[in-house]
Parts: structure tokens; C-alpha cells; sequence
């Protein structure tokens, strides 16, 4: 028996009404297309995201990190100075030297009382003079009278303070420029002794007048500390301009005036103690007060 046999003619005739109702074949392969499509591009887009960016992260989590070394061990070595120069931001390669009219103001107001307090009593004038005749003198040398003291109207006028690196590089200092232009004058009288052949045999009158008329230089201020104390080291550069005036009177009948001799024996004197005493390498201490003394007597 056929399979055309087998199958009634109502079945057949329904089964060919449906199967003419179905999309082309062409319709349904373009339909076919499309989702594959659309599903391939899912897939790669989620690939995407699973491959290349979850996984990196998670590579990222499980990487071990780089033992760091402690900072204390980086900044050990520096230096107290270029610690304190960070902190306080001062880069002493760019930072521009500073006005100190304040400074000046303050220090003229110091000076001014000071020489208001001078003036009392001749204060200074027994002062110097005590200090004077009470020093080391020569054997040659007789007592010392001051005639004539006087300190000046004008202010020292200091300028352009600016931070610099010691040559050691472990402390900084500062340094300013310091004119000053008055008469700081000094008045006295004494007598050369001769003690030959037997002492003070005679004595030669002298009356000297010295003025101080110029000072300029670069002074400069550093804190040292040592294992007894702490100091502010002053002193100035060797680039110093110290002008003097010096009037010299000698003899008793026959006097002799300003002498040249007698001139440039003082002032080289004078220059080399103001060497000795301040200019670098050469400096002044001051002692800093002790913050910790009665700490340390209890």
C-alpha cells in the first residue's frame, strides 16, 4: 500500500494549505542570518569584557606589591639644614635677597636709647675711660685721658639678607649687607714714656682725634653648636671697607701735627684687630642662652 493511499484526501489537502502559508525560502534565510549575527557580536562583546578586562584586574589583585623602603632610611642622611630649608620653603638657588627696613627701623630704635642713656652723667666717656686705662697698656705708654667721645647721628642701614650653605653643607647662615656713613669719634690724650736710661726719664705729650668715617661689608650670622653650648658666630667678609680719620698732635713745645707715620701706624693697628677679631675665618662668638640650665644645676 502507497503512501498516497495512506493518506486521506482531506489530511493532504490540509497539510498543502499550510505548507503554502510558510516564508519563502529566501525570507527565512535572511531572518536566519540576522540572528546569527546579532548573537556572534553578544558573544564577542561579552569575550571582550571577560578576557581583557576581568582578567586583568584579577592579575592586578593577586600581584604582589614591591616591599617600599621605610622613609626615615631615605631622609637619614640629609642634612638638619636642607630639612629646615624644605620645611620652611626657602630654596636659596632662586629665592631673591629680602628687604630688612623692619631690622633697621628696630635696630635704629635701640640705638637711639642707647645713646640717649649715654649722655647721662658722661656715663660713656668714664666708661671708656675707665676701660681704656684699666686694659693691658705698654710699659711706655702713660695714663689715658679721654677728651672727646662722641657716637654719631646716623644708623647702620642694612640690606639684601639672603639664606647661603655654610662649606660644610650641614648648617646654613645668613647674610647681609651693612653700610654705614657717620663720624664715630674718639678723642684722647697720653704721653710715651722713655724709660731709658732709667724709667719714665721723660715723657713725649701726644693728643690723637680718630674717627671712624665709612664701614661696609657683608656680615654674616651662623648658629654652632657644640657639646658645651650654643653661639651666634658673627663675623664679615673679607670684602670690608673700614675708613679712618686720625689726627695726631705731638710734642709740647715744638708739636708736631698729623703725623704720616703716626697715621698709618693706627689705622693698620685698627684694621688688623677688626681682622682678627671679625673677619672670616675669623668670627665672634656670642652665648646663646641656655634653655636648660636650671633643668641641669637641679
Amino acid at each position: 500500500m502507497s503512501s498516497e493511499q495512506a493518506i486521506p484526501a482531506e489530511l493532504q489537502q490540509y497539510i498543502d494549505q499550510a505548507v503554502s502559508k510558510l516564508p519563502g525560502n529566501s525570507s527565512w534565510s535572511f531572518i536566519q542570518g540576522f540572528l546569527l549575527g546579532q548573537l556572534t557580536i553578544v558573544v564577542l562583546i561579552l569575550a571582550f569584557i571577560k578576557f581583557m578586562l576581568l582578567e586583568k584586574v584579577t592579575k592586578q589583585q593577586k600581584r604582589r606589591l614591591p616591599i617600599q623602603t621605610p622613609i626615615i632610611s631615605k631622609t637619614a642622611s640629609v642634612s638638619p639644614a636642607s630639612t629646615i630649608l624644605s620645611k620652611t620653603l626657602y630654596d636659596p638657588k632662586y629665592h631673591l635677597p629680602e628687604s630688612t627696613d623692619w631690622l633697621n627701623v628696630l635696630l635704629a630704635q635701640a640705638i637711639y636709647l642707647y645713646r640717649e642713656e649715654a649722655k647721662t652723667d658722661n656715663r660713656l666717656i668714664r666708661f671708656v675711660d675707665e676701660l681704656l686705662n684699666d686694659g693691658v697698656k705698654p710699659d711706655f705708654m702713660g695714663p689715658i685721658e679721654v677728651t672727646r667721645l662722641d657716637i654719631g647721628e646716623e644708623y647702620p642701614i642694612l640690606s639684601n639678607a639672603r639664606i647661603r650653605p655654610t662649606e660644610t653643607m650641614s648648617r646654613v647662615r645668613v647674610e647681609v649687607d651693612c653700610d654705614f656713613n657717620d663720624q664715630i669719634t674718639l678723642g684722647v690724650n697720653t704721653q710715651i714714656l722713655i724709660n731709658w736710661p732709667k724709667p719714665r726719664i721723660a715723657a713725649l705729650p701726644i693728643s690723637l682725634v680718630l674717627s671712624i668715617a665709612k664701614f661696609a661689608a657683608t656680615i654674616t650670622l651662623e648658629i654652632v653648636v657644640n657639646s658645651e653650648s650654643s653661639f651666634i658666630v658673627v663675623s664679615s667678609l673679607p670684602d670690608f671697607v673700614l675708613e679712618f680719620n686720625v689726627h695726631s698732635l705731638i710734642g709740647s713745645r715744638s708739636k708736631l701735627e698729623d703725623v704720616p707715620k703716626i697715621t698709618h701706624m693706627i689705622t693698620s693697628k685698627l684694621r688688623n684687630a677688626f681682622c682678627e677679631k671679625f673677619v672670616y675665618p675669623n668670627s665672634t662668638k656670642f652665648r646663646m642662652p641656655d634653655l636648660w640650665a636650671l633643668h641641669k644645676t637641679s
